[in-house]
């Protein structure tokens, strides 16, 4: 506890540094705490893996912000990270075993975000400059499907009439330098350059935008994250684009209509590492109700055919966040407790859901979440699944039905207990995946927020 009052005054003479001599800058401090048990089984679909399946994992962030004025602040956030750079921290692993916790060399506070807000004087032109969440518009899911992560990034807002704006930013992605005179490394980075035009009348809102990325010489698209190999990778002409909307209208309260619509497209000079499709998704919600919302929601993402030879017939992705329900696509309510299956694979599949969020029950403070939906794949049958697992990519062949049952309990206004339960009864095509696909998969995972 002293070596955190010690770390936390030292950052706040830093950023209070930062900030004008002659200013009396604001600091607060907010974050949270979660500890999370699941309790899981099957989630690789795979009766030959045998995993433990229980864990325990906790996770915590600490923001700060120095805010100088209204028009100029600054914000560190930072968050428990792990020596392998994840974020959740298991009991009883390298990080918090017995006699491990405050061992530095295993866990660490990491900057999660670190930036600089301001306006510019006379104006109401808003610059962000720094590390903080890069993400697209979307109106269905909770973010978006092709990039809603952290990452270093410009970006300037500035307001054209009471109801239209524009947006322009640069971010740049992905930079595998390693600090060496190697011309391979050098020359791998992907730039994103992004231009939006948020809109916001009454009873109805949309941002249209297009994304535009810039692949280096050597910047390897089929594994973006990693750095190339010694023998390199070369693709002069890699580049990808993205561009699209998302769409509220309220007009019809106590009816809202949400809606997505996209289309990306990657080049390669190999036409094999190629990838061009599109989404749609639209959700009715209904608001009438004093004890809940109901909604309906439709997905849809194009799939590839059987000729993985000249590139994939999905949208490329670059690491999104979306998510319906609270299980098979995420959707977890605190950390380690759903599949994440869509991060990081090829889009493909359609889904027909129903949820119903903030039920009121019959304590004050507890209200329960219900999701039951519909999944199936859109990949042709007969394409090449070497690389992936059942579940990480749908065939037409495959579908799966996925209930959720969630509770929270708010104990404290800044205190809340959660309680989840979650199945997925799939169905997939053993000619594709092999005699050992097993089809039943389930969650239970309790857990406990404190946000300050």
């Amino acid at each position: 506890m002293k070596r955190l009052s010690l770390l936390a005054a030292a950052l706040v003479m830093v950023l209070g540094m930062a900030v004008s001599a002659s200013a009396a800058p604001e600091v607060s401090i907010s974050g949270n705490l979660l500890v999370n048990a699941v309790w899981m089984n099957n989630w690789d679909f795979n009766d030959n893996q045998h995993s433990k399946n229980f864990n325990i994992v906790e996770r915590a962030d600490l923001y700060f912000t120095v805010t100088a004025n209204e028009n100029l602040k600054g914000v560190l956030g930072l968050r428990s990270q792990k020596s392998d750079s994840s974020y959740t921290g298991r009991w009883g692993g390298r990080e918090y075993g017995l006699d491990k916790p405050g061992n530095t060399d295993a866990a660490t506070l990491g900057i999660r975000d670190a930036y600089i807000d301001f306006n510019w004087p006379g104006t109401d032109i808003n610059v962000k400059a720094g590390i903080y969440p890069v993400a697209l518009p979307a109106a269905v899911g909770g973010a978006s499907m092709i990039v809603a992560e952290r990452a270093g990034a410009v970006m300037v807002t500035a307001p054209l009439t009471d109801n239209v704006s524009v947006l322009a930013g640069y971010t740049r992605l992905y930079d595998n330098d390693d600090g060496s005179d190697d011309e391979l490394m050098g020359d791998s980075f992907l730039d994103g350059y992004l231009i939006a035009l948020p809109l916001n009348f009454e009873g109805f809102a949309a941002t249209p935008y297009f994304l535009y990325g810039n692949a280096g010489n050597h910047f390897d698209v089929t594994d973006p994250a990693n750095a190339p190999t010694a023998a390199g990778f070369d693709d002069e002409d890699a580049a990808a684009y993205w561009y699209g909307t998302d769409f509220t209208m309220s007009i019809l309260d106590p009816f809202i209509v949400r809606a997505d619509v996209a289309y990306g497209n990657l080049d390669s000079d190999t036409d094999a590492n190629e990838a061009s499709g599109w989404m749609f998704d639209v959700a009715l919600d209904y608001t009438g109700f004093d004890f809940m919302t109901a909604s309906a929601y439709f997905v849809y993402t194009s799939g590839s055919d059987d000729d993985n030879s000249d590139g994939l017939e999905s949208m490329p992705v670059l690491q999104g966040d979306w998510a319906v329900g609270s299980f098979y696509f995420g959707g977890g309510a605190i950390t380690g407790d759903d599949m994440d299956s869509e991060d990081g694979n090829p889009l493909g599949f359609w889904v027909l859901g129903l949820s119903l969020t903030d039920i009121q029950s019959f304590a004050q403070g507890l209200t329960h979440d219900f999701h039951v939906l519909y999944v199936k794949g859109t990949n042709d049958e007969d394409m090449d699944v070497s690389g992936y697992s059942a579940g990480a990519l749908l065939t037409e062949e495959d579908s799966l039905w996925e209930v959720d049952f969630n509770t929270a309990y708010a104990v404290y206004d800044e205190l809340t207990l959660y309680g989840q339960l979650g199945y997925i009864n799939s169905d997939f095509d053993e000619d594709v995946w092999g005699s050992d696909v097993e089809d039943d998969a389930w969650k239970v995972a309790t857990g406990v927020v404190y946000k300050f």
